[in-house]
C-alpha cells in the first residue's frame, strides 16, 4: 500500500487518524437536536447547508468519559458509506502521511483487535491508531431522509 495522508484527531488523552480522503470539513461546535431511540453515541443532527447531518460522540465510541461539549471541540465531518457523518472530536492536531505498508494490521486472534481500529500506524515515534469511519457510525447511524427526499423504510428497533 502506498503513502496516504490522515488527519490526526484528539479524543481524551489520545490522538487517533482518521483517512484524510474521507474527510469533508471540520466545524466548531453547534448544539444538536437530538432524535429519539437512536444509538447512544449519537448526539442528535444539525442543519449543514440545508442537509441532516447526524453526530456521533467519538469519546462515547471510543469508552472515554463523556463531559458535556463545549466551544473548544470539533465535529470532524466525514463520509461514511457515502453520506456525510459528523464526528465530536476534542480536537484536530496535524495531517500526516501514513506508509501504508508498515501499518500493523490486526487479525482476529490478536488480543488488540478492534472493529474500530483499522490498524495501528507509527507516526512521530508514536503508536497512533487508525479509525475505522464504517465501523464508528455505520451501523449506528438514524435512519433519515436519503438524497430522493424519500423516508427509509423503518426497522422497528430504531438502533
Amino acid at each position: 500500500m502506498d503513502r496516504y495522508d490522515a488527519l490526526l484527531i484528539n479524543v481524551g488523552d489520545q490522538s487517533y487518524a482518521l483517512p484524510l480522503l474521507k474527510i469533508q470539513e471540520i466545524r466548531g461546535w453547534s448544539p444538536v437536536s437530538p432524535l429519539p431511540n437512536t444509538d447512544p453515541s449519537c448526539l442528535g443532527i444539525i442543519n449543514l447547508r440545508g442537509n441532516v447531518l447526524p453526530v456521533f460522540d467519538a469519546r462515547r465510541i471510543l469508552g472515554k468519559p463523556t463531559p458535556e461539549p463545549t466551544a473548544q471541540n470539533v465535529i470532524v465531518v466525514a463520509t461514511v458509506h457515502g453520506k456525510p457523518v459528523g464526528l465530536l472530536v476534542d480536537s484536530v492536531s496535524d495531517i500526516v502521511s501514513v506508509d501504508g505498508s508498515t501499518v500493523t494490521r490486526p487479525d482476529e486472534t490478536d488480543n488488540w483487535s478492534s472493529r474500530l481500529v483499522d490498524g495501528i500506524a507509527n507516526v512521530d515515534d508514536r503508536l497512533v491508531p487508525l479509525l475505522s469511519l464504517d465501523s464508528i457510525a455505520g451501523d449506528s447511524m438514524p435512519a433519515l431522509p436519503d438524497s430522493t427526499g424519500d423516508l427509509p423504510e423503518l426497522t422497528g428497533d430504531g438502533a
